[in-house]
């Protein structure tokens, strides 16, 4: 007879839904002072957990194989995917002994290589001593819309800062977080630097397919460097259009671009997107370092055929960075993903030899670490 997975609860309680039970419990909204929502750069404006502007154009460009392409901006990806709330954070200080979270998905279901919870859950760090610690993850029932949980209950009463991370793969409509009803609420410890990273990459940026939202690279870095990064990495649809390049550029006062959407594109269209997408940018902050990443080794890359497809790609990114060195621009960084960040048995740091596991996206981020620390210190 074949088992029955949902009776797991019964046998063990660890498997069991956590419902937020509300007893005791004040609900703070994310928006609300002393609370700090990050990660979404036009929030203010639109009240909206999105990751890009409202406003689109009416058509986008694009250059697959070399060749332009012009498409209505409602079939562009990025813009269907900016509801998802990859790197988008709730940050606070608070001595609750518990952390309650209800809410409204916008989507039901998920992927079938990716863990629900880092999908479409939400994972808790406390600082503890100087050292960040995820102390829960939400569990609920990803077939309904409408959801609550308990995050973590139980521990000490100590003023701590606190870090929510929202859902990588999904969006939220709506949210709420409950703590003590008689616990101090503050606003968090500063920031080293109030001026955000911005971050435009693919799925793997995206947090395609981290088991919880803590583990993608760009809110580990977060964590590593004291910075508020932006996530503006699409699944399938980080392909340089030049009307999204003027989006990145529309960010305010930025410490750092990332540029890592290699895996969207081609060695044809990177040639023209990338100089064009850069242009852009360095038209809006002439003197914001610019980070250019190559592809991390994947599935392409594995026939060991000299010239593949990312080789090709991580060739366009090394060049344009030296060209633009070359010119006089020395704000123009180059990262080798591909050689560097993965180690040489980079496919078990992957689920499917292209999306990362937890191990991948520590390792990237470890080997970023050092990188992104000696840019923003200059």
């Amino acid at each position: 007879m074949a088992n029955d997975y949902s009776n797991f609860k019964n046998i063990d309680p660890n498997m069991a839904f956590r419902p937020a039970d509300g007893n005791g419990i004040a609900w703070h909204l994310p928006f609300e002072a002393p609370m700090q929502l990050n990660g979404f750069a036009w929030f203010n404006q639109y009240h909206l957990y999105h990751r890009l502007p409202e406003e689109k154009p009416e058509e986008v460009t694009q250059y697959p194989g070399g060749k332009k392409l012009v498409v209505a901006a409602k079939d562009c990806g990025a813009f269907q995917l900016s509801p998802h709330t990859a790197g988008g954070q709730i940050r606070f200080r608070t001595n609750s002994s518990q952390f309650q979270i209800k809410g409204t998905m916008l989507n039901c279901g998920g992927m079938d290589h990716m863990a629900f919870t880092g999908s479409a859950g939400f994972d808790l760090y406390l600082n503890c001593n100087g050292t960040w610690k995820c102390f829960g993850v939400t569990r609920t029932d990803h077939y309904k819309q409408d959801f609550s949980a308990t995050i973590v209950s139980g521990i000490t009463r100590e003023v701590r800062d606190v870090i929510i991370n929202f859902p990588l793969y999904n969006g939220v409509t709506s949210l709420a977080i409950g703590l003590d009803a008689d616990a101090v609420l503050e606003a968090p410890t500063p920031f080293v630097d109030e001026r955000p990273v911005v971050w435009y990459g693919t799925s793997i940026q995206q947090g395609g397919c981290a088991s919880r939202p803590g583990m993608c690279s760009s809110n580990i870095l977060s964590r590593m460097l004291n910075r508020e990064i932006i996530n503006l990495a699409f699944s399938g649809s980080g392909r340089g259009e030049p009307e999204i390049a003027k989006m990145l550029a529309d960010i305010p006062n930025p410490s750092l671009y990332i540029i890592d959407y290699t895996w969207n594109t081609d060695p044809e269209a990177l040639k023209i997107t990338l100089p064009m997408l850069l242009d852009i940018i360095r038209a809006a902050h002439p003197d914001t370092p610019l980070l250019l990443v190559t592809p991390t080794p994947g599935l392409p890359s594995m026939d060991e055929i000299p010239g593949t497809r990312a080789e090709d790609m991580a060739a366009v990114m090394l060049d344009e960075a030296k060209r633009r060195n070359d010119a006089g621009d020395k704000n123009v960084y180059a990262f080798d993903a591909f050689h560097d960040a993965l180690g040489d048995d980079f496919w078990e740091g992957t689920v499917d030899l292209v999306h990362l596991t937890d191990l991948g996206f520590y390792r990237l981020s470890q080997a970023m670490y050092p990188v992104l620390k000696t840019i923003l210190r200059q």
